[in-house]
């Protein structure tokens, strides 16, 4: 292998641009809930099952977006989708700030999933995936951290605004704020592909031969070919049965530790910890990708999720509390940064923004995840039958990820 003679390889400043897409984008459509929940729910008199069915509905758009943003992004470029769905983005954040009912508010946060899907998932994990082949697990590790990072800083930041602001101008200046800073990285720094610029992916410009059993990047695969691979169904079906467990949980994690006679500060800080081991827990399941197999490190990250809900639906102290935001926060680290790399470990860099739209669609699943918390919630006053049902859906995941095979064999019949 050669390496390209630069001081630095351009394709992590491509990562740089999509941890900070990735951070404001997390940031309004799943950390917020940790602060916005409750406030809303008292300022217009709203059920949690009710304010719940928005993201419900968000998600589910959101992913049955993933094909339509798959055929743009190899039409287009990663670059101008970023640039228009950030725009977007943050305007519909403000107008779910000044929703005055509840359908105007489902709209805006539709609206809001919607442009998301061009500042977090498929989009920026493209651009990744287009610079990076050898480090690809560590450069999507990084990317997607700024997933988790967010909600460290996101929840603890709005919590802050709504102290100082009403509600609408809360919502406004994060708004703001995503345009401010995914707009201005994108167009200073991002780049769709480093043979446009005569660069090599990693910035090396021989690779060695790929596995026997794995697809080589540079072959297509078509829809049709997709479908009748093991690899395709066991890899969506998985982490569609891990994302529900995610979201629900750490969508509402604040209120959770303040339901159980926690402060609303110390709860915010004990979310916000949880994300932050969840940022770190993305580079080392990235890391571990790239020397590893990923699905053994999947199944590992999913163990780590099912011991963290144990401790979490049975424990109400710090020091029993502390061991759930480690176990927990480092596994669920694991879900969002891992299904780029299989995807693209298991079907090459070609057909990375094909395949991961298609699998992508499995993940509609996580409106269960919001609604079983509000429904858990309304119903018996705690999360814990919805927690117990989470764990259910990650044993099943995990059988599932250690069982895929790799395409080669399924193409050649």
């Amino acid at each position: 292998m050669e390496s390209e003679n630069r001081r630095i390889f351009y394709g992590w400043w491509i990562v740089l641009v999509t941890f900070v897409a990735n951070f404001m984008s997390n940031g309004m459509s799943f950390y917020g809930w940790n602060t916005f929940l409750q406030p809303l729910c008292e300022a217009h008199s709203w059920s949690r099952t009710a304010v719940n069915v928005a993201p419900s509905l968000g998600s589910v758009i959101g992913i049955f977006s993933q094909p339509l943003f798959g055929r743009w992004v190899l039409k287009y470029g990663p670059k101008k989708l970023m640039i228009i769905c950030a725009f977007a983005s943050g305007g519909s954040f403000m107008l779910m700030g000044r929703a005055d009912s509840l359908v105007y508010f489902y709209i805006a946060n539709c609206m809001l999933f919607f442009s998301n899907v061009g500042i977090n998932g498929l989009v920026p994990n493209t651009a990744v995936s287009n610079w990076f082949e050898k480090y690809r697990g560590k450069a999507l590790g990084f990317s997607t951290s700024g997933i988790s990072l967010s909600g460290a800083i996101i929840p603890p930041f709005a919590f802050l605004l709504l102290e100082h602001f009403s509600l609408a101008q809360s919502f406004a200046i994060i708004g703001a704020l995503t345009w401010v800073v995914v707009i201005a990285a994108t167009l200073l720094l991002m780049k769709d592909r480093p043979e446009d610029y005569g660069l090599h992916p990693d910035g090396i410009s021989r690779d060695p031969a790929p596995s026997s059993e794995k697809i080589p990047d540079e072959i297509l695969i078509s829809r049709k070919e997709l479908l009748r691979t093991q690899a395709f169904w066991h890899i969506g079906l998985a982490y569609g049965l891990m994302l529900p467990g995610v979201v629900g949980v750490m969508s509402q994690l604040k209120p959770r530790f303040t339901d159980i006679g926690f402060t609303g500060w110390d709860a915010v800080w004990m979310m916000a910890a949880t994300a932050l081991i969840g940022s770190f827990g993305k580079i080392a399941w990235g890391w571990l990708c790239d020397h590893f197999d990923p699905r053994r490190v999947v199944a590992a990250a999913i163990l780590c999720q099912i011991a963290g809900l144990v401790v979490l639906a049975f424990g109400n102290s710090v020091l029993v509390l502390s061991l759930f935001i480690v176990l927990f926060g480092f596994g669920m680290g694991g879900v969002m940064s891992t299904i780029a790399i299989v995807s693209a470990d298991f079907f090459g860099r070609a057909n990375f923004a094909k395949v991961y739209g298609y699998i992508a669609l499995f993940l509609g699943f996580q409106f269960s995840g919001y609604l079983m918390m509000g429904r858990s919630f309304d119903v018996s006053g705690s999360y814990n039958y919805a927690y117990l049902v989470f764990i259910g859906f990650y044993a099943l995941a995990l059988g599932l990820i250690l069982t895929a095979r790799y395409p080669r064999a399924d193409l050649r019949g």
